[in-house]
C-alpha cells in the first residue's frame, strides 16, 4: 500500500509541474498559488483515501486473527475470550467494543496502541460520514501515521500469533 501511495503522490507531483503535458493550457488562468493549493488539495485526499484503505486492512487483521483464534480453539485467555464473544456475537462482533477490547484486557497489546487504534478508527468515521462535523480525534492523521500505526498492529499480532 505505501508504494501505490507513493505513486500516486508522484502523479500528482508531476501532474502540477510545467513538465506535464497540457499544463499550460490546464492552468493558464490560475496563479501559482491557485496551482499549489489545488495540488495540495489533490495530496490531501489522496493521503485520505490511502489512509482508508489501510484502516480497513487494521480492521481486517484484527477479524482475521479474531476467527482463527476462535477455529483453532487456542487455550490461552485471549483465544477463551474471543471465543465466548462469538459465541454471543458470531460475525457481527464490534471492533472497538469487543475485540480491541478483548486485546487489551487479555492479550499481550497495550493499552497505548488500542486506544492509538480506536482513535484513528474516529478518524475512518469521520472521513467515511462525509466530514461534515468537526472531528475531535487527539490528534492529526494522515497516511503515514495510519500506516505507521498499521505496522505497529501487525507486529503486535504478530508477537501474540508466536505465543500459541
Amino acid at each position: 500500500m505505501a508504494e501505490q501511495h507513493a505513486v500516486v503522490e508522484e502523479a500528482i507531483h508531476l501532474y502540477y509541474t510545467e513538465a506535464s503535458p497540457g499544463f499550460e493550457t490546464r492552468f493558464a488562468f490560475y496563479t501559482e498559488d491557485e496551482v499549489l493549493a489545488e495540488r495540495d488539495e489533490r495530496l490531501y485526499e489522496a493521503g485520505a483515501a490511502s489512509a482508508m484503505m489501510v484502516l480497513a486492512s487494521i480492521e481486517a487483521a484484527f477479524r482475521v486473527e479474531y476467527l482463527r483464534r476462535c477455529y483453532a480453539k487456542y487455550r490461552d485467555r485471549l483465544s477463551r475470550t474471543l471465543r465466548t464473544l462469538y459465541e454471543t456475537k458470531g460475525a457481527r462482533v464490534s471492533l472497538s467494543d469487543d475485540l480491541l477490547e478483548a486485546w487489551k484486557n487479555h492479550g499481550e497489546m497495550n493499552a497505548r496502541l488500542v486506544g492509538d487504534v480506536r482513535s484513528a478508527f474516529g478518524y475512518r468515521h469521520w472521513l467515511a460520514h462525509g466530514r461534515y462535523y468537526v472531528a475531535k480525534l487527539g490528534r492529526q492523521y494522515d497516511f503515514a501515521s495510519v500506516y505507521n500505526l498499521a505496522r505497529e498492529v501487525e507486529a503486535a499480532l504478530s508477537a501474540q500469533r508466536s505465543t500459541n
